[in-house]
């Protein structure tokens, strides 16, 4: 009996997760659509601008633009399409949404999982070593003055400079995460090394790669975990001038193009698609905090 009121209890909030992520999308969505279509010359079309084009091709244009005047209008026939499966087609790109996606995602996917994997290594590395050595103030100065510095310069300067030097925009997500990771997760590892019990340890003989794992690191997992999460919303962010510039064939390059050709249902599906992924990745997050020492 109490398994299955357990089972019943299980459904009703996998059911409520479900539904408010959906919200959180549809909303999103939503958002996107109507600074899409109220953004200055929304409905201009370029190609009116072509003077080889007769008054019928001109008025079919200006027809089609006019089916997507009213954003109500629009999210109902996208929103009816996307129960079908069907996301879309993008004018800009001459291709369906669905196509685009499956063909742009992994190499956006690959370009995350290096610039996650290089910066939480960099950035957490150098922030356990000042942790450690807290009191090398040379080395904690000079390590948060370069991230400092870096931190200051916007996502697409440093994507021109990597292109210039000819690093893949990979690198460039690593060099923009590694000093934000760095500077959240060294407050948390310095204020963790200097803990009674870490320094107990350490009195006891205890070797400092088991006062890491079991004293420093389950101290600050909460903070980590959400700092995890926050990273892929990070990464996601910087991926779109970092494409842009590099000229890689990924989601960020996509939704620069869509943006400046004003693509609304291309937008619509990248940003549900971003907001997607950061609400699970928020989700994800939560659950492993919740009971972090079970873990």
């Amino acid at each position: 009996m109490k398994e299955r009121i357990s089972m019943k209890g299980f459904v009703r909030q996998l059911i409520r997760h479900l539904a408010r992520v959906a919200a959180l999308v549809l909303i999103t969505g939503l958002a996107a659509g109507v600074l899409v279509r109220y953004s200055p010359g929304a409905l201009v079309d370029e190609r009116e601008l072509n003077q080889r084009l007769g008054e019928d091709s001109l008025a079919a244009l200006r027809a089609d633009r006019a089916k997507n005047a009213s954003v109500v209008t629009y999210a109902f026939m996208y929103f009816k399409g996307l129960l079908r499966g069907d996301l879309g087609y993008s004018e800009s790109n001459n291709a369906p949404i669905a196509q685009l996606i499956a063909d742009r995602g992994p190499a956006t996917l690959r370009e995350l999982a290096i610039g996650l994997a290089g910066g939480w290594s960099i950035g957490l590395g150098v922030a356990i070593s000042v942790g450690r050595f807290r009191s090398a103030l040379i080395w904690d100065a000079g390590s948060s003055a370069i991230a400092g510095l870096v931190l200051s310069l916007p996502a697409a300067l440093l994507a021109y400079l990597c292109l210039t030097a000819g690093a893949a925009s990979g690198a460039v997500l690593v060099i923009v995460l590694a000093p934000r990771i760095f500077r959240f997760a060294r407050n948390l590892l310095v204020q963790a090394y200097g803990s009674h019990h870490v320094e107990t340890a350490r009195a006891r003989g205890v070797r400092e790669w088991s006062i890491l794992w079991s004293h420093v690191i389950p101290d600050a997992r909460p903070q980590l975990l959400a700092l995890l999460a926050s990273s892929v919303s990070m990464g996601i962010g910087a991926a779109i001038p970092v494409e842009a510039i590099c000229g890689s064939p990924g989601l960020g390059r996509l939704a620069w193009q869509a943006a400046t050709a004003r693509d609304l249902p291309l937008l619509m599906n990248l940003t549900m698609l971003i907001a997607l992924v950061t609400i699970l990745a928020m989700m994800f997050s939560e659950k492993l905090t919740a009971a972090p020492r079970d873990l």
